[in-house]
This record gives structure tokens, C-alpha cells and sequence, in this order.
């Protein structure tokens, strides 16, 4: 990685003291036995936890991924190959799987890794508390028996079609039963200092500077991992981001703390690599709070439908790195899309109409409150726009840019807000990563609806979609749910997005899985 000096660097990122101290231990921290070479990584803001099972926050993720492992892992074309578990198998009726799991696994503090870590796991913490998974088990009614150390079977009331894509690092990561069991999960020191099976094992957290994870050596897949040590650099500032990789002070940036304006000049920068057009379809969407104010009447969602300009959004804050709303689903999984019911059908751009809705709402001119995440320059811009969009329609909006720790409370916890503006990654499958935007939520936890809509027939359609036995019935059932969700609108999808990684040619072996965050153990730096 290359220095351009002290006060340069420093003012590329705009780091404090705290961020330096930290990346100053790098050198020593390359000479790790085995494995040789630092990778620096952004991310944009201190992540709620260190606890894949309690959060899909994408900073989670992102560090995470390293250090915790699932039982299976995707590659780009959503192919399942081994992690804990070597093998498995399903049965025709697609209600039992059967995993033989990997031996002579240790957790990071040297404890063996078992089927009882998996059980506990599933039947304790992801069936309660994860924000996509909790929903499906329970409503699979899965139950987990393991025949002996090495050995986990699952039994599914219903089929389920993306099962097995679901037993991700992201969805599904294996916690480990004797340092959880009996305690309060989230409360649990490891909850912010991770005890995982994976390549890397958790060295430190600076926080609002940087996070440490260094080489496992004792890690099942040796001579993995090749790198000595990550260092997770906390950047609040897009444009800092950018300008970190091109100065070489960050060796990769992801696609989501990526500011769209920049990528033109990063992609021609033949220092740098980039991935394009593996994606993961997402949704970038404005969700309601319809238990209280203005947005208690679907009048006034559907005049906020027809008063914000999508394709402005998509050439503004995306740099046409996406594409404009069309349903409740997004348009990642084309199969189910619904255009008779879509947004261009049912919500044209039309202020005046919009107006007309929102006065017919009872709409009593108070200004509606706007919280995002702050460290995110899309959702910035995004909410610049939709403030502009509103007002012409005679709405205004406070926009509350926030820390993320502070607006995930806000909006999942105490649920102060009218509208708040969010983004969701489908992990592979509509069942898996939007059942949560929609069904009905009574809980505090994070990444879900927090929107107050509760529709029985939406729960029950929702349920059937995703155990649904072929794609031509799941298909009928979700087009089916656009009639009431488009109609509804708890939450206006504005975008899905197309995604651009990018990252310095110093780095080898990266992007091997679907998920640009999984699979470093194989990641290679240059020269070192």
C-alpha cells in the first residue's frame, strides 16, 4: 500500500488521531506466521454489533463474514459449496435436510465446534431474534435434531425453496453454544468481541477508528488464510472513500458505501479493479409509519407515489446505477413482477393529483420527520430529493440524518419517524431477504418492518410464497401480493440497485463468492 505521506493521508480521509494509532500497528501485524499482508477495508460507521445473528446491518456483515462461518457458502452463481458443513443431502418432498458437518473444527478459543453449536444456534438465537431468518423458521416450524457431533437434520413442516441458499455466514451464522447458552444474546460481551470458527479471528475495536480481525491460525482450511490481518477503516465521508483508494490508503470499498458520482473515475483508474453485474438484488425504498400521522391514511402514501420522480433518483443519486420502482418486490427477480398493478400503472408522476390525495388525507400541514443513516451519501441525496419532491406537493420535511446506531433505534425501536428512508439486500431470494418489509412485526429488532402494517392475508400469502413447491406457483402468489402491497404501500420501493465493487489490483483472489464480504480466506496482497 502505497504513503503519501502523514499529513496527506490524514487529510484524504480526514481520520483522527485514534484512526491513525490504529492502522500504525499494521506493519508489525503482517509479520504474522503464516500469513503475510494487510488488506484495509472501509466501511462508513461503527456497526450496532458484532453479531451476525442479531442484525443484517451490512457493517455487521461486513466484518463478520471473516470471523464467523455457515454451513454453506454461494458463489456467483448462487452455487452452495461446503463451510461447516461438508455435505448434505434433501429429501424429494424438499421438508428434510441432512448435514454431515465438518471435524476437527475449533472455535477461536480453542473449544471443539459440534451439531449441538448448530442446534442451539438455530433453535435459540436465529429462530428469535435474526431479522430474515426468525420469520422463515418459524413460519417452516423447522425443529433441529442432531444423531451425534457431526450431524444436524432439519425437519420443515412445508417446503421451502431457498432453504439451502439460506444456510449463509449472512443468514445463518453458527454461534458458538457454550459461550451464548444461558445468557441474554444481544447483552453478551462476545457480542461485540466475536468467538467464530472462521479464518479470522476478532483483535480489536477502536471504535469510531478502525477494527482489527487477524489470521486464525488454527484454521480448518490451512494454509488459509493467506493475509495476516484486515483493519476495517471507519470513513464517514463518501467522497473520503473514494479518494482512500486512489491515494492507497483503502484497498477495497463495496458497492454500499460507494459514492455513484465517483465510480467513472475509479473504473478508468488502472490501479483499481472492479466487479460488475454479479448482483444480489436489493431495494432502496421510503418506509411509512402507519400506526400514527399523516401516513396513517394510505391517501397519503399514495400521494407520495405519485410526487417522487424515480428516474430522477436513478440518474441523481445513482448515477443510472439502478433502476426506478416497480412494485412492492423491486424488479431484482423478474419472475414475479406484476405490471398490471406497477408503479408507472398506478402512480405516474403527478403532483397535482398528489396534492389532491394528501389534502384529501386531512394532511394538517405539519412538517413529517425523516430519519437516515448520515454516513450513507445516496441516502443523503436521496432524501435532499424527496424533500424537494414533497414540498411541491405541500409537504415538508425535516430531514434527520443520523448516526446509524441512533437511527436504527429511532426507526426499529421506538419507531419515531413518518418516514425514513432504507435499503434492503434480498439475500438471494425474495422469501429470504423482503418477507420482513411486510409481514407483520411486533418486536423491537432491527432491519424489518417497523412500519406498524399488519395484514393477515399479506402474513399468510407471504408464508405460502415461500414454501411454495415450484417457481410458477410462488410467482402467481407474489403477483398476487403486489395487488394489496402496491395498493397498500407501507413502504415505497424507489430503486433496485446494480452494484460496482471496487477495489486495488494489490488484492488477488477477492470476489470468489456472491457476496463481495464472504470468502477472504483466499485473498492474496501482492508483494507481500
Amino acid at each position: 500500500m502505497t504513503d503519501s505521506g502523514g499529513i496527506g493521508r490524514r487529510g484524504a480521509l480526514g481520520l483522527g488521531a485514534a484512526a491513525w494509532a490504529g492502522l500504525a500497528l499494521r506493519p508489525g501485524l503482517a509479520l504474522a506466521a503464516g500469513g503475510s499482508g494487510t488488506a484495509v477495508a472501509a466501511i462508513d460507521a461503527d456497526p450496532p454489533s458484532l453479531n451476525p445473528a442479531l442484525s443484517t446491518d451490512y457493517a455487521v456483515g461486513e466484518v463478520t463474514a471473516k470471523v464467523y462461518e455457515g454451513l454453506v457458502w454461494l458463489d456467483r452463481d448462487y452455487t452452495p459449496h461446503p463451510a461447516l458443513a461438508t455435505s448434505w443431502e434433501a429429501s424429494p418432498d424438499g421438508k428434510t435436510f441432512r448435514f454431515a458437518l465438518r471435524q476437527g473444527v475449533t472455535w477461536h478459543d480453542g473449544k471443539p465446534f459440534s451439531s449441538a453449536d448448530v442446534k442451539f444456534t438455530f433453535e435459540e438465537v436465529l429462530a428469535k431474534l435474526h431479522p430474515r431468518t426468525a420469520p422463515v423458521l418459524q413460519n417452516l416450524g423447522a425443529t433441529v435434531e442432531t444423531p451425534d457431533d457431526h450431524t444436524v437434520v432439519f425437519t420443515l413442516q412445508r417446503g421451502y425453496a431457498p432453504f439451502l441458499v439460506q444456510m449463509t455466514v449472512f443468514d445463518a451464522p453458527i454461534l458458538p453454544r457454550h459461550v451464548f447458552q444461558g445468557t441474554n444474546v444481544p447483552a453478551n460481551p462476545a457480542s461485540q468481541a466475536p468467538v467464530g470458527t472462521g479464518p479470522f479471528k476478532f483483535a480489536e475495536w477502536n471504535r469510531g477508528a478502525t477494527i482489527r480481525v487477524v489470521r486464525n491460525e488454527s484454521y480448518w482450511d490451512s494454509p488459509k488464510p493467506y493475509l495476516a490481518d484486515i483493519v476495517f477503516q471507519i470513513v464517514p465521508q463518501g467522497a473520503n472513500r473514494s479518494a482512500g483508494l486512489q491515494t492507497g490508503e483503502l484497498d477495497i470499498v463495496s458497492d454500499f458505501y460507494m459514492p455513484k458520482p465517483d465510480l467513472p473515475r475509479l473504473i478508468r483508474d488502472n490501479r483499481l479493479q472492479n466487479r460488475q453485474g454479479v448482483n444480489i438484488p436489493a431495494i432502496w425504498f421510503a418506509m411509512f409509519n402507519t400506526a400514527s400521522g399523516v401516513f396513517a391514511k394510505k391517501e397519503a402514501r399514495q400521494a407520495v407515489a405519485m410526487a417522487v420522480d424515480r428516474p430522477r433518483l436513478v440518474q441523481q443519486v445513482m448515477g443510472g446505477l439502478a433502476r426506478p420502482g416497480v412494485g412492492a418486490f423491486g424488479d431484482g427477480f423478474g419472475w414475479l413482477v406484476n405490471e398490471e398493478v406497477s408503479y408507472a400503472r398506478k402512480y405516474p408522476l403527478d403532483p397535482a393529483r398528489a396534492r389532491a390525495l394528501l389534502q384529501a388525507a386531512g394532511h394538517d400541514g405539519k412538517p413529517v420527520r425523516m430519519p437516515f443513516d448520515a454516513a450513507r451519501p445516496q441516502l443523503r441525496s436521496e432524501a435532499q430529493i424527496l424533500r424537494e419532491n414533497l414540498r411541491a406537493i405541500g409537504l415538508e420535511v425535516q430531514l434527520e440524518p443520523l448516526e446509524r446506531s441512533v437511527m436504527l433505534d429511532r426507526v426499529y425501536a421506538k419507531r419515531e419517524f413518518d418516514i425514513t428512508l432504507q435499503s434492503f439486500f434480498s439475500a438471494g431470494d425474495p422469501a429470504i431477504g423482503y418477507t420482513r418489509l411486510y409481514v407483520t412485526n411486533t418486536t423491537g429488532g432491527t432491519n424489518n418492518n417497523a412500519s406498524g402494517y399488519s395484514n393477515p392475508r399479506v402474513d399468510a400469502l407471504l408464508g405460502e410464497a415461500a414454501t411454495a413447491p415450484d417457481r410458477d406457483r410462488r410467482a402467481a402468489l407474489y403477483r398476487e401480493l403486489q395487488v394489496i402491497l402496491n395498493e397498500d404501500l407501507p413502504s415505497l420501493v424507489l430503486f433496485d440497485e446494480q452494484t460496482v465493487d471496487v477495489a486495488s489490483k494489490a488484492l488477488t483472489g477477492i470476489w470468489a463468492a456472491l457476496d463481495t464480504r464472504d470468502q477472504w480466506a483466499g485473498v492474496r496482497r501482492q508483494g507481500s
